[in-house]
């Protein structure tokens, strides 16, 4: 028993810690791909794919192994969920007992903390325990690698999607007509940053002035149903990719 739950905090903790970007990225993703081909500034869009997204995040996260037996982050370090006293998979009823209570995430993580069992009130209530997994054909090494060979391809499918998605939109066509129209500045690649709201956006991309590599920063609000530029930034660092989305100016 002791060797099933050595260091589980540990491996728990980190567990979580891949689980948050992965299904960050993963649904982000889904939300760009859908973006391609629906414009991801329209107002039908935006009202369910954020939600989608969102939707998507919470079900993984709060009740994942229902689904898939696991998280990808529990598989990565080797941990399963089971029951406390039979070390049996749980039902999907017991699954969904521990799900809801990670609502109360931050007590959950005290008392998790604090456990001398490694056991949070969601696995009390449920009867379940989380262990390392005594058998598993995967090596250890070899789970990491996927893990990160993984998290690489997903940063690189939701970069490029996202690039794409803002190339669909009505924000992008009229920031870019806007700062191409004298001549210029010469567009050089995909869009790699966006913060949206419905009615006012920026985004950033690279470009090019007189030979000069830059990244133009384009900001713009709506005025009668139109995307209007409303300031530029050009700037010589280099931008990450990132994409953020409030609720804050949403038209009642």
């Amino acid at each position: 028993m002791e060797t099933m739950i050595k260091n589980i905090r540990l491996w728990r903790f980190l567990a979580f810690l891949y689980d948050i970007p992965f299904i960050l990225l993963a649904a982000f993703t889904i939300y760009m791909l859908f973006g391609i081909f629906f414009k991801m500034d329209s107002d039908g869009f935006l009202s369910i794919m954020i939600y989608l997204a969102m939707a998507i995040i919470i079900i993984y996260l709060f009740f994942g192994e229902i689904f898939f037996k696991n998280t990808f982050g529990k598989y990565l370090f080797g941990l399963e969920v089971l029951d406390s006293s039979r070390f049996e998979r749980l039902s999907a009823g017991r699954f969904l007992k521990r799900g809801l209570l990670k609502i109360l995430w931050p007590i959950e993580g005290l008392v998790l903390l604090f456990s001398k069992s490694g056991r949070r009130v969601g696995d009390i209530w449920a009867g379940s325990i989380v262990v390392n997994k005594e058998n598993n054909s995967v090596r250890p090494l070899v789970r990491l690698i996927i893990g990160a060979v993984t998290m690489i391809v997903l940063y690189l499918a939701f970069s490029f999607s996202l690039g794409l998605a803002a190339r669909n939109a009505d924000f992008y066509k009229a920031g870019t007509e806007f700062i191409t129209a004298s001549g210029q500045v010469k567009i050089t690649g995909l869009t790699s940053e966006i913060s949206q709201s419905r009615d006012s956006v920026s985004f950033c991309l690279p470009v090019s002035i007189e030979n000069n590599r830059r990244y133009a920063r384009i900001h713009l609000g709506k005025n009668e149903d139109k995307w209007v530029v409303s300031k530029i930034e050009f700037l010589s660092g280099q931008i990450g990719t990132s994409f953020g989305y409030s609720f804050s100016s949403v038209k009642r």
